[in-house]
């Protein structure tokens, strides 16, 4: 999930229902919302729908109220060592420090499991934890534990925090120990916590850090239909030498990268291989320019400063892993 430099953007087409498109200015960008018949309908959720039992690999529904030490360990700190050198911040100047588990549901009080969802929530210390942090949060992963592969689609069903400031995101990385981005990084889903209505995909590649490219995707749906107050889903159809990203039910996707794109002409593809699947909310950073605003977060594990608290918490109700057709 590092710091994304340029957005690209393409027309996203529907295919049996009424087209309606109309043109907006994003942060000084022109950009496509797309309004489908299936957003005229006022739901809690517009996930699509579920996979054929007979083609899923492994699915979590946050059924229990442990999290699964089976698949899933934390990351605790803020940043990472890189060649000897500890960089703060994840490389992105974040503000948040990951927390581990603390309970017998190897949950903490930035991630828990409540209503069947995974919900994790930021916390703004009035006291700075550990004398040095402003606020905490959580990020879990499955690497050594579950990996993913191609031909698959791998599905997400969640609600985004929102506050300025918040960064939610699902995203794979490499199994392999490889210097990034050589061995690529997929962004799933991640979302400014500003941004009521808009939610992005993100591929990076490269030889090292300052020789690098990145293909990003930005997708855009009604402002009736507010991204932060619903659940919505993003499915990621991956085969050989293709990834193409899908908006809840809608049968074309909003990105499709290939192998033989211009942008792989410079650098070769990387996405072929196995990956682990990262889950996290980021606080600051480079991806939103810096901006933050503290009275948005929770104060507290009850995030009893709020009155509505999932409001300012990433949701994830389910995430399925299924076989495709190569």
């Amino acid at each position: 999930m590092f710091y994304l430099s340029f957005l690209l953007f393409s027309y996203v087409s529907l295919s049996n229902e009424k087209k309606e498109y109309s043109q907006v200015k994003i942060e000084g960008v022109s950009t496509i919302v797309v309004e489908s018949e299936s957003y005229r309908e006022n739901k809690t959720s517009y996930c699509r729908e579920r996979s054929d039992p007979s083609e899923v690999i492994w699915e979590e529904d946050f059924s229990s109220a442990i999290l699964d030490k089976e698949t899933w360990k934390y990351d605790v700190s803020n940043g990472f060592y890189d060649k000897g050198k500890f960089v703060y911040g994840w490389g992105n100047s974040e503000l948040q420090y990951y927390r581990g588990a603390k309970t017998e549901e190897h949950t903490n009080e930035n991630l828990f499991i409540e209503d069947g969802l995974l919900k994790i929530q930021p916390i703004h210390h009035r006291r700075a934890f550990q004398k040095e942090f402003d606020y905490t949060s959580a990020r879990i992963k499955t690497r050594d534990l579950k990996q993913f592969t191609y031909p698959s689609k791998i599905t997400f069903c969640f609600k985004v925090p929102t506050g300025i400031g918040a960064w939610p995101a699902f995203w794979l990385m490499p199994n392999e120990d490889i210097a990034w981005p050589q061995g690529g990084e997929i962004d799933i889903m991640e979302a400014k916590g500003r941004l009521t209505n808009i939610a992005g995909s993100a591929l990076h590649f490269g030889e090292g850090s300052h020789n690098k490219d990145e293909i990003v995707q930005n997708v855009v749906i009604p402002p009736s239909v507010r991204f932060q107050e619903k659940f919505h889903s993003i499915t990621m159809e991956w085969r050989e030498g293709s990834i193409k990203m899908f908006l809840d039910s809608e049968t074309e996707p909003y990105m499709t990268v290939q192998d033989n794109d211009k942008a792989f002409g410079e650098f070769s593809y990387p996405f072929d291989r196995d990956y682990y699947l990262i889950i996290n909310v980021a606080v600051g950073g480079k991806y939103d320019d810096h901006k933050i605003d503290r009275t948005a977060f929770c104060l507290n594990s009850k995030c009893s400063n709020k009155d509505n608290p999932d409001d300012h918490r990433f949701l994830i109700d389910w995430i399925e892993y299924a076989r495709l057709e190569p």
